[in-house]
This record gives structure tokens, sequence and C-alpha cells, in this order.
């Protein structure tokens, strides 16, 4: 690693804030205990104020010259379920080895996704206060509650009833130390087919919503023609759930079936678009079966984000990272979808930067390496100090 920045980085203090994070559980919907975690430690840490809202978001400020904010950290405080992975609240230092790294790593629910960037960026902000470097612009961190819930819940309540505002943000989400610019966009759609009941003893009198719903599904997989992206890449369709009825309770053919659709789109469609694509298979579908009966229904939308490659943010995170590790590092994009699509949609471009792997997160190999940890905490550093003390 190359540091050619004077910052000095409390690595002792920051191990053990990130395993005191894993450590607190904070299921969405459970994140009090870990806000005030947060906020105490901000507050231990000097931020010029600190702040809990009513659903446990914390946001954290360090006035500069200009009282108007400038840059804007995000993060998010909640995890998924442990499932089944293995003491998922230890915090546990491992050899990394098992995971393909050559040091040492923090195990744990959340460890990637996302609390070591978390700790990251809030011990980022120490090393920069403690260096005496002054402030000529406002720095602003918020650690956001209900993230997994897919919805955005927390960070649309910063933004809108909260006031958040600021010229530029990065997401702190895992992007393995490289530039992050987006990540496509996520629908999803409830689809359902009808059919008609009949005994099960004698099938053929009915219509079976279920064997309807998988010759369609088998037709889309074969004939949906779906788009692409130079740097986002493929969108992709998949069936995540699927349910039907009456039941089991009697011999009875179902007479409706269900299934969620998730749908992964660009920028430059729309909710709408792509159900008028679905409702168009619908209707090609029924040319082929007469007795096809279908429905489609949005039910979820989380936006995609492209930030260009353009904005003074972008720059900023490749100069920090230069100066820090030697280089730029690599532009790429997330799989899974940020909370900072919801900032640039409130016109605030935002990029991401993060310690850790997204394969590993949600898995029950959820860790995060302690020498990324350590470069993170550096580069958002030096990103304060390109953005905020020039």
């Amino acid at each position: 690693m190359i540091n050619k920045r004077s910052f000095k980085t409390d690595e002792d203090g920051l191990i053990d804030f990130t395993r005191k994070l894993i450590q607190t559980p904070s299921l969405s919907m459970q994140e009090e205990n870990v806000a005030n975690l947060v906020a105490d430690k901000m507050r231990e840490i000097g931020f010029d104020e600190v702040a809990i809202d009513p659903i446990h978001n914390v946001t954290g400020t360090l006035y500069g010259d200009d009282p108007q904010p400038e840059l804007i950290f995000n993060g998010h405080m909640d995890h998924v379920p442990p499932g089944d992975m293995p003491e998922p609240y230890s915090g546990k230092i491992a050899d990394g080895s098992k995971y393909g790294v050559k040091n040492r790593v923090i195990e744990g629910r959340g460890a990637c996704d996302m609390k070591g960037a978390l700790a990251s960026m809030i011990y980022g902000a120490k090393a920069l206060k403690n260096s005496g470097i002054r402030l000529k612009k406002t720095f602003v961190m918020t650690a956001v509650v209900r993230e997994e819930m897919a919805k955005g819940e927390g960070i649309l309540r910063l933004l809108e009833q909260g006031g958040l505002k600021g010229r530029m943000a990065v997401s702190g989400e895992a992007t393995h130390l490289q530039t992050h610019l987006g990540h496509r966009g996520k629908l999803e759609f409830t689809l359902g087919v009808k059919g008609k009941t009949a005994h099960a003893s004698n099938p053929s009198r009915g219509i079976n919503a279920i064997y309807k719903m998988c010759d369609f599904i088998g037709d889309m997989r074969e004939h949906y023609k779906l788009p692409s992206h130079p740097l986002l890449g493929d969108c992709t369709f998949t069936v995540i759930d699927i349910v039907s009825g009456p039941g089991r309770l009697g011999p009875i053919t179902p007479d409706w079936c269900e299934v969620a659709l998730d749908r992964r789109y660009l920028p430059e469609e729309t909710a709408a678009s792509v159900k008028r694509e679905l409702e168009a298979l619908i209707d090609g579908h029924k040319k082929v079966d007469p007795e096809f009966k279908a429905t489609v229904e949005l039910v979820k939308d989380f936006p995609p984000l492209y930030c260009s490659p353009g904005e003074p943010i972008v720059q900023i995170i490749q100069e920090a990272r230069k100066t820090v590790l030697g280089d730029e590092g690599d532009v790429s994009t997330w799989k899974f979808g940020v909370d900072g699509t919801f900032i640039q949609r409130a016109g605030i471009p935002c990029a991401g930067f993060g310690p850790g792997d997204e394969r590993f997160a949600h898995t029950p190999e959820d860790h995060v390496p302690i020498a990324d940890l350590v470069a993170s905490c550096e580069v958002y550093a030096e990103i304060i100090r390109k953005a905020c003390c020039s």
C-alpha cells in the first residue's frame, strides 16, 4: 500500500468499532441500538452536530466555513437475517485465507454489507479532524435505516423530510476498493394467471393455472429479448416466488397462480415501459393459447443508478484512491442496488467506494478484510479533504 498523505488512522479503534457494530444486531426496523452506538461514536469523535430522527436515521455534520453541505457520505445500519450463518454476531477476527484474502478479516452478518464501511467512513472523518486541516465546506455523514427492505425508506426520509442536501455524495457499499458508478434498477411485478377448478381425479375438465403459468414463463425465457448497457451490463428477469390456490386441502386443480417476477432495468427504461413489454408478451401468448388469462401489477420499483464518469465526485474518488493506494483503480458497477440511487434522483451526483466484496453480502461467508477497512478509511479521509478543504 502506498500512502502519500499524513493522516493518522486509528486502526485499533476502527477495528474495535467495526466489531461492536457487527456484535449489535440490527435487522430492518430494529436499528435503534446500533443507531445509538453510531451516534455516540460520532459525538466522541467530535462531529459538530449529531442527530437521530424518529425512525433512527443518524446524521453527523462537520461544519466548514460555508455551512451549506458540500459532501455526503451514505451508508446503512440494517442487515438481512443471519440465516444459517455460524456465529453471525461474533465480530470474530479470522484468517482470511478461506475467503481468498491474504490477511485477517472480521466475520459476521453485515460485515461487508455494510458495517465495515460505516466504521471506515466515521473513522475517516476522525482522521481528517485530528489532522487539524480546516474545512472550508461542510461534510455530512448519514447512517440510515431500512435499506435492506429495498424501498429506500431511511434515505428518502432524510431527503424529503430531513432537509438533507449536498453537492455530491459517496455510497460506501462494498466495491472491493474500486470506484462504482451505479447499478441496474429492480422492478418487481406480480403476474397472475387464471384457470378453472376441477376434481383432481378428472383434471381435463379444468384449466390448471400452474400449467398455464409454466407455459408462459417458458415462453418468456425463450422469446423475451432484454436490453444491455456497456457498463451496467445485461438486464435480467427471474421468478422469485410462486403461489397457487385453492391449495392442497382438497383434490382440486388450481384456478389461480401468481408469481413474483424480478426484472432488472436500465436508466433509459421506466417501470411503465417494462410493464407494457410484459403486457405485450401476455397478448402474444393469448394468440397461441386462447384459454390463457393473465394480469401484471407493479409492486416495487428500486431505481437504477448511473453517475457520469465526468462528475466531480468520480474524479475526487479516483484522485483520493491514487493518493492513498498508488493508482486510480478500476471503474465498475454493483450487481445489487444501493440507496445512492435515491440520492442521485434528488439531484445529488452519487458514486461508490467501499471495503469488501459484494459477492459475500447476504451469504454465510459475510466478512470484511481488515486491510480494506484501513485503506478505505484513508481514502475516505482524502475524499473529504479534496471535496471540503480546498
